[in-house]
């Protein structure tokens, strides 16, 4: 599944690079991806900074930073991602360094997939070894204080 989506991915990219090169030239075409990288990595650095001071309040304060640290995967995931030569993979790389369009993201990531982060999984026994036992009103659970 990922070899198809590489393989997907780098043929949309060479079909892109073939029309914009087509359009405005090879020479501006290869310009334009030079200028999408510089003003990648000047965003990069900007954003990874202003997510890193960020995070070092929250820990000051004595909170969990762990929306920070998400937000710099994404950060690293975007700047892999402006790295790579392209155009669609520059356009996903720059709205990964957006603030808003980060936070829009790792909202509705978040929201879809919160649950299966957030519960601990446990290996179920056997059905031979489970207990079964009728209107049981015990709640089983965990209890620390941080």
């Amino acid at each position: 599944m990922l070899f198809l989506f590489f393989v997907i991915t780098t043929t949309l990219e060479l079909v892109v690079l073939i029309e914009v090169g087509s359009q405005i030239g090879t020479g501006n075409t290869i310009l334009l991806i030079i200028l999408t990288a510089f003003a990648g990595s000047f965003l990069l650095k900007q954003q990874g900074l202003s997510t890193l001071r960020k995070a070092q309040q929250i820990i000051m304060q004595g909170e969990n930073p762990s929306f920070e640290m998400l937000e710099g995967v994404v950060i690293l995931v975007s700047g892999i991602l402006l790295l790579t030569p392209g155009f669609i993979t520059d356009s996903l790389g720059l709205l990964g360094l957006i603030p808003w369009s980060r936070k829009l993201f790792l909202s509705h990531f978040l929201a879809k997939n919160a649950r299966r982060f957030f519960t601990k999984m446990r290996p179920q026994k056997p059905q031979s070894q489970q207990k079964i036992m009728p209107d049981d009103n015990t709640i089983e659970g965990e209890f620390w204080e941080d």
